[in-house]
Order: structure tokens, then sequence, then C-alpha cells
């Protein structure tokens, strides 16, 4: 894996997953702390697995539940970016002795023949949204925010109202599918809702409705200007928490009507 670990497709995963800045905390510490330098050697692939093995020692530690997830997530991104089945047998045995949950298990076993006995994909099976699945999104932030990880609790907020979008769209708006920037799905969703409620005779408050636009723009700048990738800024309590609150609203708001 110390071959991805140094991929710009690790890199792109780690913003995505609003982990970049841990990652490159714990590489740097690493790189600082290590005792030997040898003429020729690639310390980077080896600075990059004792950097992994540093944050996942620190998830299981502080958050088992995100450790899982994590583990999940990345072993995916790896075995696309590998392009071959993973051998995950001993993997498997690993998490069931530490009780993972059965999801991941059974996702982790999937990459054992994710290419060589392929599974047709479902168009949108990412983007199938749910009460329980907003409540996973929901804990994975209140779980950053108790780590005081406020960059990572937005960046959850950020991709949390996209995939929520994304469902809605695909649902009740399929001739706006290529739409891929969250400000316009946000804006196609509250002409979704605008439509259906004059059809359908009902009276609402304009304002509550352009709050779906409104408050996707806030977080979609927060988390642009507090990423690491963008201007190294640093997100505040206060913040994180008002972006998970927006989220849980308009989640709740837009899953009522996605079926």
């Amino acid at each position: 894996m110390g071959d991805f670990l140094k991929s710009n497709s690790f890199k792109r995963y780690c913003i995505k997953a609003g982990l970049e800045e841990s990652w490159r905390n714990a590489f740097t510490f690493i790189q600082k702390n290590r005792t030997y330098f040898i003429a020729g050697f690639d310390h980077d692939h080896s600075d990059s697995l004792d950097a992994l093995t540093l944050i996942m020692n620190h998830l299981y530690k502080n958050d088992s539940t995100n450790f899982f997830y994590f583990s999940n997530d990345l072993l995916v991104a790896y075995a696309d970016w590998s392009k071959e089945d993973l051998k995950v047998k001993d993997i498997i045995e690993d998490l069931e002795l530490l009780s993972a949950p059965s999801e991941v298990v059974e996702n982790i076993t999937k990459l054992g023949n994710h290419f060589s006995k392929p599974v047709p994909k479902s168009e949108i099976p990412e983007n199938i949204w749910n009460a329980d699945k907003l409540e996973t999104a929901l804990d994975k932030m209140d779980s950053s925010i108790k780590r005081k990880e406020y960059n990572m609790t937005v960046t959850y907020a950020y991709y949390c109202l996209e995939g929520l979008y994304k469902a809605f769209i695909s649902e009740k708006v399929p001739d706006k599918k290529h739409l891929d920037k969250i400000n316009q799905m946000a804006t196609a969703v509250r002409d979704y809702l605008r439509s259906h409620f004059i059809a359908n005779q009902i009276e609402y408050p304009e304002q509550v409705i352009n709050l779906i636009p409104t408050i996707t723009n806030a977080i979609s700048n927060a988390r642009n200007s507090f990423s690491d990738s963008h201007f190294d800024g640093e997100s505040e309590k206060w913040l994180a928490e008002f972006a998970r609150d927006c989220v849980n609203s308009i989640g709740r708001l837009i899953i009522k009507f996605i079926k």
C-alpha cells in the first residue's frame, strides 16, 4: 500500500475525507522522528506506511467506529487504484476479532472479487439516502467535533449535503442529473420543492425554501475557505456545530420528499 499512499489518488481521497491535515501531521511526525537514513532507499514509502499505522492507532483508540469506516473507505480506494482484488481473508478475521460492524465486514469481503467477478453496479447506489444514513453522517460529524477536528466536520457537512442533493435530483429531477456543483444542485432542489408546493396549492414560507441554497453556499464557502487544500485556515467549534445542525435540518426536510 506504500505506493498508493504516495499517489495523487490517495491525496484526493484525503481531501475528500477531510483528512489532509491529519495525514500531513502524521507524515511529518514520522519523518522528524525517524532514526535512520539509507542512501538510495525510498523513505517516503516506509514513512507513509508508518504514518498510516499512526493514524489508525489513533482512530482505534479514540473512535473505534470511525476507525472501521475509515478502514472500509481506505481499502475501497486502494482497490480502485490498484485495479486488483485484495487478499481480504486475514483482514476480515482481524476485523471480526475487533467486533467490526457487519456492514464494514461485508463491504471489505466484496473486495476479494471486486474485479475478477464484477457485480453490475446500479446507477447511483451510493446516493440512496434515508434517515439511517443521515444519522450515520451526523454521528461522524459529532465524533469529529468531540475530537476538535472542526475542519473535518465542515467537510462531512459538505459531502453529506452533496449526497442528499444527488439522491433527491436522481429521484425527482432526473433531467438535472448532469449538475456537478453543489450550489447548482441546491438551487435545483429548491426550485422543485417550490413547484411542488405551488402545483399542490400548498402554502409555504418562501424564506424557508430559500434557506436551502443559502445555507449550502455558506457551508460550501466554509469548506473551501478552511480546507488545508485552499487557505490553510482553521475552523472553530461554533462553525462546525452550525454546519452540523444545518445539515440535520436540511437533510430531514429533503428525505421527506425523496420518495
